[in-house]
This record gives C-alpha cells, structure tokens and sequence, in this order.
C-alpha cells in the first residue's frame, strides 16, 4: 500500500460508508421512482412494462431500506462520537471493529440476496418475475462489492491484522 493515501478513524470511515450508501439510495430511488412514473403514463414498450414495474419495484424498496439503514447508522455514530468525548481514539477502535464484522456479516447476507434474486429468475418465470429477479441480483450484487469493499479491500494490512 505504498503511496496509498492514510486510512482514515473508525469515524471517518463510517462517514464515508454512511454517505456512500445513502448516494446509493438516493439513486436507487431515483431509478425506482422514474420507472414507476414511466409506468403510470405508459412510457414503457408493452413487451417491457412488467419487466421495469417489478424492476422499478426492486429499486424503490432497496433504495428507501438502504437509505434508512445509512440514517441510523449516521445517527449512531453522531451519538457514539459525541459520548466517547475525550476518549474518541480508544471508543474508535472498538467501533472501528464493530463495523467492520457488521460489513462482513452483510457481505455474507449479500450473496443470499443474489442467490435469492437468482431464484426469483428460476421460478417465477414470467416478465415481472424478470424485473423482480433482476432487481433484487443488482441491488444486492451491488451491496455485495459494497460491503466487501469496505469490510476487506479498503482496511490497510496493518488494520486487517487487528481486527482477525
């Protein structure tokens, strides 16, 4: 890791997660609320309609949990930062490897989500069960790299080898 810029506290980088998951949502919304809008008026070929509806479905509800999830994660932080005071350093390792299993125990529920999203292709074969299916693999493959990035690749060696 040469070159590489520092690691930032424990903080900071679920700061960094927090907003980083809450631009997901808000883009996944976005995505999920045009669709649906596109829809309502009939802007989708017919051949397509059901395939956006449920895909559009899929980001919608991914998008309004993961903005959820990026709120009270940010509220959290805020209040364990605030009571840890002059004791940020110490209370930030013991956060730092809080939320480093829990980014590890989701990247784990992540591959269930597109196994599920898999599964959904399998079995419910018809246009909507397409739009589901495909929503479901791209919303959880996304958080699959997401949080792996974030439990695994993005820690430095040295932090890596604190918290195993």
């Amino acid at each position: 890791m040469s070159g590489a810029a520092p690691h930032p506290d424990p903080w900071t980088h679920a700061r960094i997660v927090g907003v980083q998951l809450g631009i997901w949502s808000a883009l996944s919304v976005a995505v999920g609320a045009a669709g649906l809008a596109a829809h309502a008026v009939g802007a989708w070929p017919s051949a397509w309609a059901p395939v956006a509806l449920g895909f559009s479905i899929q980001c919608l509800v991914w998008g309004a949990i993961d903005g959820a999830i990026a709120w009270f994660g940010a509220r959290d932080r805020r209040r364990k930062l605030a009571a840890a005071g002059p004791a940020a350093d110490r209370a930030g390792a013991a956060f730092g490897a809080r939320l480093l299993r829990l980014l590890r125990l989701n990247a784990g529920l992540d591959v269930l989500y597109v196994v599920a999203g898999i599964a959904v292709l399998a079995l419910w074969r018809t246009p909507e069960g397409l739009g589901h299916g495909l929503g479901v693999i791209v919303q959880g493959g996304f958080l699959l790299v997401f949080d792996a990035w974030h439990g695994w690749a993005w820690v430095p060696r040295r932090v890596r080898a604190a918290s195993s």
